[in-house]
């Protein structure tokens, strides 16, 4: 809960900008733009009840992003976009070392999510690269199809699982762009803050909590690139 009034007050800070009046020298800049993203970070669909089988991991997406934005003043922007992520899980072998019957699990998850995201100047670098400050809200729905197969002297058993759900993620942190030519930017960000809304946050299985500093950092990561219209 406390990490998600983080999130609000941010939210709350960067919308506070929509309210600026804008600058009549960047009433000539181009206001919308449309972009493609990529990420490092894993997220993670909590279905109810899941009744997944074996040791397979279902829910799990690291999405692809495409986005319309439009800035609302000299500082402040506003994104809304469609994203699409999902995994493959395996695995197989035997309940026990006494079982004869030979077990095979599989599984294949597909995510659709519709990030909303406010991005906030903080300063710039020589003017070339502004640092903004960013938080998305992302509802995100995922579809699980998995598979067991048992193996018998008789022959093999096929069963099938449909699990759905959907998930509301919330992420914040930094990030900063640079110019590649007068319509091109590229942007990098780092989002440490990374919160499932309406789902669990296992420290064993999500974000990955239980890794080292330098793996959480580089998990955090996102990329992409923007093209004023």
């Amino acid at each position: 809960m406390k990490a998600f009034l983080i999130f609000c007050s941010l939210i709350l800070f960067s919308g506070s900008v929509v309210a600026q009046t804008t600058d009549s020298g960047i009433a000539t800049e181009r206001k919308f733009y449309v972009g493609l993203g990529l990420t490092n970070i894993s997220y993670h669909i909590y279905y109810k009840n899941s009744q997944a089988p074996g040791d397979i991991n279902t829910g799990y997406f690291g999405p692809v992003f495409i986005h319309l934005g439009y800035k609302l003043n000299g500082k402040a922007n506003l994104q809304v976009g469609l994203a699409y992520g999902g995994s493959k899980s395996k695995d197989d072998g035997f309940a026990s070392s006494t079982d004869t019957v030979q077990y095979s699990f599989y599984s294949r998850t597909r995510v659709v999510a519709l990030p909303v995201t406010l991005h906030h100047d903080l300063f710039r670098a020589f003017r070339r690269f502004p640092v903004y400050a960013t938080a998305t809200l992302m509802p995100a729905y995922g579809m699980s199809k998995s598979r067991t197969e048992e193996t018998r002297d008789s022959g093999t058993t096929t069963y099938w699982l449909k699990e759905t759900g959907l998930n509301v993620f919330a992420t914040a942190g930094f990030g900063f762009n640079y110019r590649i030519s007068n319509r091109l930017q590229g942007y990098a960000e780092i989002l440490p803050f990374k919160y499932n809304i309406t789902g669990r946050n296992s420290k064993d299985l999500d974000w990955e909590q239980y890794a080292s500093k330098s793996r959480q950092l580089y998990r955090s990561l996102g990329f992409g690139v923007n093209y004023s219209l």
